[in-house]
């Protein structure tokens, strides 16, 4: 689709639908205060201001976002430019220690919607026992494959695609976020990188969102019909923005949780103090908190209002409420490398098709490799806590999807990319607070690769893409490697070239999990009345791209909190 095919799109719905009362006086008090307008922020501020008793305010950061055409429009180039332009919070990590001390920039949207508005658009489902485990390994009850599904299907308004395979059975086909597969354009797709991979030892799936993604399938993303962008913003809020007990607020920055007096021995939060788009600090007064300010905005919230580790916020001035040393560790993201080949004369770029292949442990790798990954597996890394490590053993025991070789066109230069993921890393990192500043960004440590299980399979995945794509029925179509290079060929060199190439997915989690931070019911540990719903609750990395999890995150989490009287917060 074109920017002009999206500018009409864009003048043609958003007209009608404009973010209600972002400007003017704040409610003096409201029943729910959401702070963050991302992927689950305005998925459960919509759910919950369905029923009329309750009053609804949310506080974002960022813009509407409503006149960027780079937001709806889902071509490669589109995409690109969003990170690093006024729409992300242009966060960087810290040098990679075990990655050639590269610097990540690690892309989250800050505007409506959050990351949906600046994500691929993927919509996938993991491996049923990804999920299983946050109920059997983490504690969080009532958290699994059955009742996580069953939400992302409230979420999902699926589209079957003629002529490509799809199981309705494993969607949704009444909800807010539209998505469906895209239709292939060309030959490169179906007669050239599907026929590689099944031909390299892979499988072709029919669907890869009932509980085991295993195999190659064209993935859908998010998207209505004419193929622009279906996100939080302009999927659950604006069809409901008129609601008089929703509020959304925009350029709202929030500098910390207000605190009454305490019930129980648990803190207990009477609002929010925010900062808007002139610096002026405000108050909002609400019933329940709920952060859903993502993987990092989360933590920083938390730790600027006292929840966290002692020895990180008292020296920077800030007094301890709730002694909580788990706030912002368990951080985990998706490690990548890359392997790209030239396209041939006369071979034409699509656009983004999207046939991604998931592979197991078994599929990636052969016996003997088998059993010198699950040797490294044995030894955790700092930072992973015991659940944590056991629950990436079964994951690993059960064959549950480890890469995801995502294949798609680079515009420059003109070629065919397979990025190799790496879906259960288990090296942790940590994001924290470095002043009382609100306004400044936290410290991120990726930590990537730190452990050699982690380099291991991402090694592993390096040469099997090259695989690939030496493959008969891609050589029509490919003038020859360009990444990693004909010079690269030992285990060393690609060991190498992976710690030189290192990207990552942009699906940071972890940073609020089950069990260490938040319990079952999302509730903070050790308040009454302050949750969590958001990617950083996730306490193992899923074997999919994350959003429609998160999406059935702030379904599930509506839901609960609806049957949950105030008279429960104690």
């Amino acid at each position: 689709m074109t920017i002009s095919h999206i500018v009409v799109f864009s003048v043609l719905f958003l007209t009608s639908h404009l973010v209600a009362r972002t400007s003017g006086s704040p409610l003096v008090e409201t029943t729910y205060v959401v702070v963050g307008g991302g992927t689950a922020g305005l998925a459960i501020a919509t759910r919950l201001s369905e029923n009329s008793a309750n009053t609804v305010i949310v506080l974002e950061a960022g813009s509407d976002g409503f006149n960027n055409p780079n937001i709806g429009n889902l071509s490669i180039s589109s995409i690109q430019a969003l990170p690093g332009s006024s729409v992300d919070w242009n966060y960087t990590s810290l040098p990679l220690k075990f990655a050639s001390n590269q610097i990540i920039a690690e892309t989250r949207g800050r505007v409506l919607g959050g990351s949906s508005a600046v994500n691929g658009a993927l919509f996938t489902r993991p491996n049923e026992i990804d999920l299983d485990l946050w109920e059997s390994a983490f504690g969080a009850t009532g958290w699994n494959w059955n009742n996580i599904s069953a939400a992302i299907k409230t979420a999902e308004h699926f589209s079957a695609t003629a002529g490509l395979t799809s199981i309705l059975s494993f969607h949704g086909t009444s909800g807010p976020i539209f998505d469906s597969q895209q239709t292939p354009v060309d030959n490169v797709w179906e007669q050239g990188v599907i026929p590689a991979v099944l031909a390299a030892g892979g499988t072709e799936s029919i669907d890869q969102n009932g509980g085991d993604p295993t195999g190659i399938w064209y993935t859908p993303r998010a998207m209505f019909p004419n193929s622009t962008r279906s996100y939080s913003a302009n999927s659950y809020y604006q069809p409901n923005a008129g609601r008089p007990n929703l509020q959304v607020m925009v350029n709202a920055t929030v500098s910390r949780i207000l605190w009454g007096n305490s019930k129980n021995g648990k803190a207990v939060a009477t609002g929010v103090e925010y900062i808007d788009a002139a610096g002026e600090k405000l108050t909002v007064s609400g019933d329940r908190v709920i952060l859903s300010a993502g993987v990092f905005g989360t933590p920083q919230v938390l730790e600027l209002s006292g929840v966290g580790n002692p020895q990180i916020i008292n020296p920077l001035g800030i007094s301890t409420v709730v002694d909580l040393p788990a706030v912002g560790e368990n951080l985990s993201e998706q490690p990548t490398t890359i392997y790209l080949a030239a396209f041939a004369s006369g071979t034409t770029d699509s656009g983004l098709q999207f046939p991604n292949n998931f592979e197991t442990p078994r599929t990636l790798l052969n016996s003997t490799e088998w059993t010198t990954a699950y040797s490294l597996l044995q030894t955790a890394p700092p930072g992973l806590s015991d659940a944590a490590h056991k629950a990436l053993m079964a994951m690993f025991l059960n064959n549950s999807v480890i890469i995801e070789f995502m294949s798609f066109p680079s515009p420059n230069p003109a070629g065919l990319i397979f990025l190799p993921i790496l879906l259960h890393p288990m090296s942790r990192g940590s994001s924290h607070i470095v002043s009382a500043n609100a306004t400044a960004a936290p410290s991120i440590d990726l930590a990537l690769i730190q452990s050699p299980f982690d380099l291991y399979i991402l090694t592993k995945a390096a040469q099997r893409a090259r695989r690939f794509a030496t493959q008969a029925s891609l050589a029509p179509f490919l003038a020859g490697e360009l990444l990693p290079g004909a010079a690269i060929t030992t285990d060393a060199q690609f060991s190498q070239f992976v710690k030189d190439s290192m990207g990552v997915a942009w699906h940071p989690l972890g940073t609020a999990a089950f069990g260490s931070v938040v319990d079952a019911n999302l509730r903070v540990n050790g308040t009454t009345n302050v949750f969590v719903v958001d990617g950083s609750i996730i306490p193992v990395q899923p074997g999919s791209h994350p959003s429609a999890i998160i999406y059935g995150i702030g379904e599930k989490a509506a839901a609960m909190l609806k049957a949950s009287p105030l008279t429960n917060d104690v």
